[in-house]
């Protein structure tokens, strides 16, 4: 039941107390300039070379949309002569602003900003999966991990990044029990789990140029801590929301938004909205969401239900750690 609670709320939390209003098919230069403003710390990152960030298709390149949702466009292409490769995220979007193509922008920032959050949580999957195979205690990178995690959830919300692959993390260290979250002993079964998390982000992770992009594997326990610190001071320092910025943003352009699959009208507000439990899909009015067995976006069969709950917290580790 947590996690359904939280698979809602990374889908829809940015659909409640909104302050900041974004059309997802009309982007305009105010927005860039307030992403700009909320995420100080991220505009000197290094773009590289990615095949999944820099599609090609038909000698054309493409950059995909990083939002969970349908909207009206699947991908956009990049502007002809636009220079990615080894240039600062501030420098290929300023270029995109010139020409006046906001959305490309738009899109290129938050790619950046969704991979940088799956690299972290890649490299931390990495990292607990190496430490156990050595039978090294990880209790305390654990707890500084989730606490990062907490941070990064609002963010994960308010620029529909996928769930996905932070649900997993929380599903296996909720499955996999050790004795004070040390995870000191050789668990194939905890490794296999992390490593299907790992899967889930792998075709993201590694978009931006990092201080060093090396392999864990048969590294010294010394080291995975050291490369551990390095990892998360990197993501401390350039991703976080400035202090000013409302954790909460109302996206238009989404196909399926706020529209009720059954009666087809709209919801006025966060009372009486239901959404679909395992998918996470809807919405729902309380009148229609008894009458719907299989979701209308993916067809999933609706197992339970859900009404609208913001409120929660994520934390892997208990507090005595």
């Amino acid at each position: 039941m947590f996690l359904n609670k939280l698979k809602l709320v990374f889908f829809f939390i940015q659909t409640i107390n909104q302050s900041i209003c974004v059309d997802l098919n009309n982007i305009t230069r105010e927005d860039i300039q307030t992403l700009e403003m909320e995420y100080p710390n991220i505009h000197q990152v290094i773009l590289q070379q990615h095949p999944y960030y820099i599609q090609s298709r038909n000698e054309v390149l493409f950059c995909p949309l990083p939002y969970s949702h349908v909207v009206d466009d699947e991908d956009i292409p990049y502007e002809e002569g636009l220079e990615i490769i080894n240039k600062t995220l501030t420098l290929v979007v300023s270029r995109c602003v010139n020409k006046k193509n906001y959305k490309l922008a738009y899109t290129i920032f938050l790619n950046a900003i969704e991979s940088m959050v799956f690299t972290f949580m890649y490299r931390f999957c990495e990292f607990a999966i190496e430490m156990n195979e050595q039978l090294a205690e990880i209790s305390f990178y654990l707890k500084n991990f989730s606490g990062k995690l907490a941070e990064l959830i609002p963010i994960i919300n308010r620029e529909w990044i996928s769930p996905e692959p932070h649900e997993c993390i929380l599903d296996v260290y909720k499955n996999h029990k050790s004795k004070e979250f040390k995870f000191n002993k050789f668990n194939i079964n905890y490794k296999n789990a992390l490593l299907n998390c790992m899967k889930l982000m792998e075709d993201k992770v590694h978009f931006l140029k990092e201080p060093n992009n090396i392999s864990m594997n048969n590294m010294a326990v010394s080291d995975l801590e050291r490369y551990c610190n390095m990892s998360y001071n990197f993501i401390e320092y350039r991703l976080f929301l400035a202090h000013n910025s409302t954790l909460f943003k109302y996206i238009t352009g989404d196909i399926y938004q706020r529209k009720c699959f059954g009666c087809n009208k709209y919801s006025s507000g966060d009372s009486g909205i239901y959404f679909f439990s395992p998918c996470g899909h809807g919405w729902s009015c309380e009148r229609c969401v008894k009458k719907i067995e299989a979701c209308p976006v993916c067809n999933e069969l609706i197992t339970s239900t859900q009404g609208l709950n913001i409120q929660t917290s994520v934390s892997i580790v208990r507090e005595s750690i």
